[in-house]
């Protein structure tokens, strides 16, 4: 089994580095949907995000480079997990309103809203991790669904 990493993806060597500890083969490829496949299996992808803030960024305008992604998953067939980084108190949806949005117009309450509804929309999974788990939670997502 090997990982494709998105070229596009950054700020991921603790990901790289948790694979090449643990043996598990990837490689850097462009990929039109997530940062995270199996090789071969394109019916499945892992889209991280590095924390709350980055995932407010993306949900707070509907035409956003991310609403487009969803949407493209959605009409192909695509099964799109969004991983945050967040950790702390944040361990699942419910928690969402919990936290603080640094800047921006919305509340984390209307963002939780708004994460729920790309759930049931477009059957997208929303999941959180710390950080430091983030490699082997990716592995267990793409593995559970091989």
């Amino acid at each position: 089994m090997t990982i494709l990493i998105d070229t596009r993806e950054k700020k991921c060597d603790h990901i790289k580095n948790w694979f090449e500890k643990n043996n598990i083969e990837y490689i850097s490829k462009k990929l039109d949907e997530g940062d995270y496949q199996i090789d071969g299996q394109p019916n499945l992808t892992v889209d991280r995000k590095k924390d709350m803030q980055e995932m407010y960024n993306c949900v707070v305008n509907d035409k956003s480079r991310f609403y487009k992604e969803v949407r493209r998953c959605h009409e192909k067939g695509i099964k799109l997990y969004v991983l945050i980084e967040h950790g702390g108190q944040i361990k699942n949806l419910a928690d969402v309103p919990k936290w603080k949005p640094k800047y921006g117009t919305i509340t984390s309450r209307e963002i939780a809203e708004r994460l729920y509804k790309l759930h049931i929309s477009y059957n997208v999974e929303i999941l959180f991790c710390d950080k430091r788990c983030t490699a082997r939670r990716i592995l267990e997502i793409l593995k559970k669904e091989e």
